[in-house]
């Protein structure tokens, strides 16, 4: 409960906006002319007939399933090394053929403040210096309270949950452009652990701090050492529009919106230490959207016996990535940059070219994803290494 107190004694500060907007909105009620109109009347019952809806929605348990299926086509691979590709960060080493990119199963569960969630996952590793994904495993599995205190919104997660730490690692699964992440969101930290996080913010949504403690390696049932990763994140935004996705439907394109992160790491583990700090910013405006990350973190080798360090001297890693895609109808193309340096092993740059195209219904026209793009590595070994890819994506 240390986050979650911790983030409690900082509620004046990220709800000052909130009570500062107040006597404004009051001055508006105060002054504008009294008008009994038939508009009125009806305005009044509308507003009444929402919170009636949202008094019964609380009394009442909303179950959500949760699935996704995300799969992989190489058409072309210039490594055609008859025994094996050559090894760099960013690189599944996928010869021609298909495979499954990643799997989501699960469900979500609301009960006025409480809700809660299970979901099991599997997947394609994301290069050759990744951990293997390939067995059925918790993604998440949570139970969270969140209300609204005066004027701030307050948030607390338990469980295996999300690490706000970097935001292209917090875009869901489901709503990433090219089915994967940048090289920095991969491998300078965790995008999920075991803890637990609390957040508290402007009831508006314009400024939200969030404190999180963690197991330092992930294991969802237990934890056998004293290290733990602490994170702590603030996130603004200006405007109405949605900066935590990089797409939206024809008929929620309108507006803008601004979206501002910082957030830093420190992880204490059996036999290093890791600093880090990330900034972000997300842009958005009709039919634009432009994502732009850094990450820089260092890690350092401690006295120990107890096991050998992941490295033998501090070793910085960073990381920049940036998107910008526009949405055209049902079309999405797209254009990303990722660049990661390992002060130990080298620099690697990425530049994916694609097109989406978003299939579904009337009503919600992004049910299945197609695409296909073309992959432009510039890694320190000297042989080519491109790919041409297809894939298709299918979320409920």
């Amino acid at each position: 409960m240390i986050s979650a107190l911790a983030l409690l004694s900082l509620q004046p500060i990220f709800c000052r906006l909130a009570h500062a907007e107040a006597p404004v909105a009051a001055a508006a009620v105060v002054d504008a002319p009294a008008v009994a109109d038939e508009g009125g009347k009806a305005e009044e019952k509308r507003e009444s007939a929402a919170t009636e809806a949202a008094e019964n929605a609380d009394k009442h348990l909303d179950i959500d399933p949760i699935g996704l299926v995300q799969l992989w086509g190489t058409v072309y691979d210039m490594d055609v090394n008859p025994q094996a590709d050559t090894t760099g960060y960013g690189d599944p080493e996928d010869d021609t053929g298909v495979k499954v990119k990643r799997a989501r199963l699960g469900v979500r569960a609301k009960w006025g403040d409480i809700d809660a969630a299970l979901v099991g996952g599997a997947g394609a590793k994301y290069d050759a210096f990744s951990e293997d994904e390939t067995n059925f495993s918790l993604y998440q599995a949570s139970l969270g309270w969140g209300s609204v205190v005066g004027a701030c919104r307050v948030k607390v997660d338990a469980g295996v949950i999300e690490m706000p730490f970097q935001a292209d690692a917090m875009i869901s699964s489901g709503e990433l452009t090219f089915e994967e992440r940048g090289m920095a969101a991969e491998h300078i930290a965790d995008d999920r652990g075991t803890g637990i996080s609390g957040a508290v913010g402007s009831k508006g949504g314009g400024i939200k701090g969030t404190l999180g403690v963690y197991n330092s390696g992930f294991n969802p049932f237990g934890d056998d050492n004293l290290g733990k990763s602490f994170v702590f994140r603030v996130d603004g935004k200006v405007g109405k529009r949605d900066t935590t996705v990089l797409w939206d439907p024809a008929s929620e394109r309108h507006g803008a919106g601004v979206g501002l992160g910082a957030a830093g790491l420190y992880t204490i583990d059996v036999s290093t230490t890791t600093m880090g700090a990330a900034a972000d910013v997300v842009v958005r405006d009709q039919g634009l959207s432009l994502f732009g990350e850094g990450t820089v973190a260092q890690i350092k080798p401690t006295a120990t016996t107890v096991t050998a360090p992941e490295v033998t001297d501090p070793t910085m890693r960073m990381g920049v990535t940036g998107e910008v895609n526009y949405a055209i109808g049902r079309w999405q193309p797209a254009a990303r940059v990722s660049y990661y340096s390992d002060s130990a092993l080298g620099n690697w740059t990425q530049v994916l070219m694609g097109l989406n195209m978003h299939i579904g219904m009337k009503n919600d026209p992004d049910i299945v994803r197609i695409g296909a793009g073309y992959v432009l590595r510039i890694e320190s070994d000297p042989v080519p290494n491109d790919t041409v890819r297809i894939w298709a994506q299918a979320k409920i």
